[in-house]
């Protein structure tokens, strides 16, 4: 199913475009660390990048509004953000899909087993690539599932601070900076080892 604008339907694999890596971040409702993600990659990357957003519960909802205020401080507007619900069953269309805790990582990974080489955290994926450089003209997604299709699945057991990010749904706004700060700490070594920094 092809990505909708409309939070009433799930969002699924965007259509392919020639040159585009596709990016899915991922948190429990898509209401607080995943529109920040995105929107702070979005910011960081050229057009080669494709940043999309999804929750494991049901979409609909605002952002709370301590994050609103945040987004604003930063540039960012979340003022008419509605969280999206993802559709489970569609998304091997996504490049990487970045989650916010091993536990939404870990439930992605059972619906999907065959997309576990392209699922991490954020923080998992930041040191990752690091690690291992992706190799130029390489689409993204392919080359994961070469590298990654073996992994260990306790990569995602239990919860750990080293790969998860507090949700911040109920703090005041200086939690939500600090998420933020935090996040785009982790997305510049990525953006800039995929080769997508804007200029």
């Amino acid at each position: 199913m092809t990505a909708s604008p409309d939070h009433a339907f799930p969002l699924g694999s965007p259509e392919p475009v020639p040159g585009v890596t596709q990016i899915l971040m991922v948190c429990q409702a898509n209401r607080c660390r995943s529109p920040f993600a995105a929107a702070i990659a979005r910011r960081l990357a050229d057009d080669s990048l494709a940043v999309s957003s999804g929750g494991l519960m049901p979409g609909g909802h605002p952002m709370p509004v301590a994050g609103i205020e945040t987004g604003a401080m930063l540039g960012l507007d979340f003022s008419s953000h509605r969280s999206r619900e993802l559709d489970r069953t569609d998304l091997d269309g996504f490049d990487l899909i970045l989650t916010m805790a091993r536990s939404q990582a870990r439930e992605l990974v059972a619906d999907n087993p065959a997309l576990i080489g392209r699922i991490f955290t954020l923080k998992q994926f930041s040191r990752w690539i690091g690690e291992h450089p992706k190799p130029r003209r390489m689409v993204l997604g392919s080359w994961l599932d070469n590298v990654e299709q073996n992994r260990s699945r306790t990569d995602f057991l239990g919860e750990d601070e080293a790969d998860d990010i507090i949700d911040p749904i109920a703090s005041p706004v200086p939690e939500w900076i600090r998420m933020a700060s935090e996040m785009t700490g982790l997305l510049v070594p990525i953006v800039d080892a995929l080769g997508s920094r804007r200029d």
